[in-house]
């Protein structure tokens, strides 16, 4: 009876677990909607997985004239004669770019040990209007369509310009960067980049007060939102502004009445649109968008020497000085404050401030700046040392004005000022006789001040030493105190960890991070490319997952961009993200071995990016 029983529950745990000791590698279904699609259009992508509904989305890799995009999991559940079976289907949107006949797969994932792969399937994109809208085929359900790259750049795209490309070194450039738009849903518009070297940039005016207006330009009336900022270049020289980089999402929705529509009839005519209900109920589609614009060529000039004032120290612009003094009457050694206000266009950092034509008769100290509403002002504290001083001498300011190209001086004062000498000092100094006679004379009393010599010492009593003040008593007195903080803070901790499951997610990813860390570094010493990547990619998921509270298999490359925004990653760090999840996805589904140096940066970069995150969290 006893055999049969461990006969029975060995037989009922092979039968339970047959992938794990009958079926190293699994199949997983791959199909489409269509087989043949136009430039332009989107087709269905369904990997399936039977008695599989835990197995994550795979990383798409990059696939040839296709732009791919996750679009969530559908599982299904029957049940045949009594048998339960259970699958679950990952879809994906596939937008063809270019017309050819292009292959997709075949597609591998590996998960707890066992390894689906699929079968390559083939698709046909042809161009536009060669599909008749009645083909068999091609009727299975209504698609969004999707703009191919040249059709866009026709229809959205980013213009950087100046006023002159001629401009002098460290003059104030007015830069503008137009985002043109014709009839399509944009959102999630972030600000311009503008790259380059040589120049120093200040930051974008506010959105909401830069000016958004249509503009007609070759025929094509053009929504336009214009970002304005400026540009200071720090060297002579021909220098490349630009080019410039804007990130925003293109909002497509899928046509729900009629198939066959223009693309003209698919985009909305409202600009910035944000409607709810059709998000909710996956009506449009979101595509992220990377526009780049030309560069401009910008010759930079040094300033003239010719006609250059003594008083000029760089000031480049248009601009207004006003003088004050005050105060206006005093006594020699007293200070007069000097305010210099300079007014009006340019670039205010070459702004210095101005200058006495002679300081001769004067004691000055260091002006002290600050700019108040466009204006900057410098403060300067001069004394007179002497009655003699008469006047402030002349206050002189030079500056280059870029627009007539030449140098202005400036000139303000003499101002005239009465400085009265100090008056004498009719203190009397006595010495020490004088004082005697002067002071009146007190009577001291002797032996008061004496202490007399103790021929006997009395009783000894050693004092300091009692126990309420010895140090190691003290200390003992606060144990329990202690003791009982530290069991308060423990039982907090505790009821947190069983409360709050996002807290004690958080606290676990370090730890699981450490864990993958040391399981990557054996496969990297031990040279497996396969087993390192797939530690590498897992770790990073579970890691994610555990830090910022989402399901660890949902994380993947899809939808890195969107947990990037949400948490307001750092560039640095969302660029090395990006990175690791590519290297991870072209590793693991290549076929060739990468190299023992590239699997060394990638393994730095996992470290980079939970240390950054941990630092973040930190502070």
């Amino acid at each position: 009876m006893r055999r049969f029983l461990i006969l029975f529950l060995f037989s009922a745990c092979i039968l339970e677990s047959p992938c794990c000791l009958w079926a190293k590698d699994a199949v997983m279904g791959i199909s489409v909607d269509k087989k043949v699609v136009e430039v332009g259009d989107a087709i269905q992508l369904s990997l399936s997985f039977d008695n599989g509904q835990k197995v994550p989305a795979l990383d798409l890799p990059a696939i040839n004239s296709f732009k791919s995009q996750y679009l969530g999991p559908s599982t299904m559940m029957s049940i045949i004669n009594g048998q339960v079976s259970s699958s679950i289907t990952h879809r994906y949107l596939l937008v063809a770019v270019k017309t050819g006949t292009f292959k997709v797969g075949p597609l591998a994932i590996s998960y707890k040990g066992i390894d689906y792969k699929s079968e390559a399937i083939e698709i046909q994109v042809v161009s536009r209007g060669q599909l008749s809208k009645s083909s068999p085929g091609n009727s299975v359900q209504p698609q969004a369509q999707a703009q191919t790259e040249e059709e866009l750049k026709e229809r959205i795209f980013l213009a950087i310009s100046v006023p002159d490309t001629r401009v002098y070194l460290n003059e104030r450039v007015p830069v503008t960067v137009k985002l043109y738009v014709n009839q399509l849903e944009v959102r999630d518009i972030q600000y311009p980049e503008i790259l380059g070297t040589g120049f120093m940039q200040d930051g974008f005016v506010n959105p909401r007060q830069s000016r958004q207006y249509r503009d007609n330009v070759s025929g094509i009336l053009y929504d336009i939102i214009e970002f304005n900022t400026y540009a200071y270049f720090t060297r002579d020289g021909e220098i490349a502004l630009g080019p410039a980089k804007l990130k925003c999402n293109l909002l497509i929705r899928e046509s729900q009445r009629r198939r066959g529509r223009g693309i003209d009839d698919l985009f909305s005519h409202d600009f910035f649109d944000d409607s709810f209900f059709s998000d909710m109920f996956g009506r449009s589609r979101i595509y992220p968008l990377d526009l780049t614009s030309a560069q401009l060529a910008i010759n930079v000039s040094s300033l003239p020497e010719d006609g250059r004032p003594q008083q000029f120290s760089g000031a480049i612009g248009s601009f207004k000085m006003q003088v004050e003094a005050e105060p206006r009457e005093l006594k020699a050694g007293d200070p007069i404050t000097l305010t210099f206000k300079i007014a009006g266009d340019g670039n205010f950092d070459s702004v210095n401030c101005p200058r006495l034509d002679s300081e001769e008769g004067f004691k000055a100290y260091q002006p002290q700046a600050r700019t108040e509403d466009g204006v900057k002002i410098f403060e300067q504290v001069i004394m007179p040392e002497s009655e003699k001083i008469t006047e402030i001498p002349k206050i002189k300011f030079a500056y280059f004005n870029p627009q007539i190209e030449k140098y202005i001086l400036i000139e303000e004062g003499p101002f005239p000022i009465r400085v009265a000498a100090q008056a004498e000092d009719k203190s009397v100094v006595l010495d020490a006789s004088q004082i005697k006679q002067i002071l009146p004379q007190k009577t001291q009393v002797l032996g008061r001040d004496i202490i007399y010599i103790k021929e006997e010492a009395g009783a000894w009593q050693k004092k300091g030493d009692f126990l309420h003040l010895r140090t190691g008593f003290l200390i003992f007195q606060l144990l329990p105190l202690s003791f009982l903080f530290i069991s308060l803070a423990v039982g907090k901790r505790r009821e947190r960890l069983s409360a709050d499951v996002h807290y004690a997610r958080k606290l676990r990813a370090p730890k699981i991070a450490r864990a993958g860390l040391a399981r990557a570094k054996r496969y990297l010493k031990n040279n497996k490319t396969k087993e390192f990547y797939d530690v590498i990619f897992k770790t990073l998921q579970e890691y994610l997952g555990h830090r910022f509270s989402r399901a660890s298999a949902g994380i993947t490359a899809q939808v890195v961009d969107e947990l990037i925004e949400s948490k307001n990653l750092d560039a640095q760090t969302a660029d090395k993200l990006k990175n690791c999840f590519l290297n991870c996805d072209t590793a693991r589904y290549a076929v060739s071995q990468d190299s023992m140096q590239t699997m060394q940066k990638t393994l730095a970069q996992l470290e980079e990016i939970i240390d950054n995150l941990e630092r973040r969290k930190r502070k």
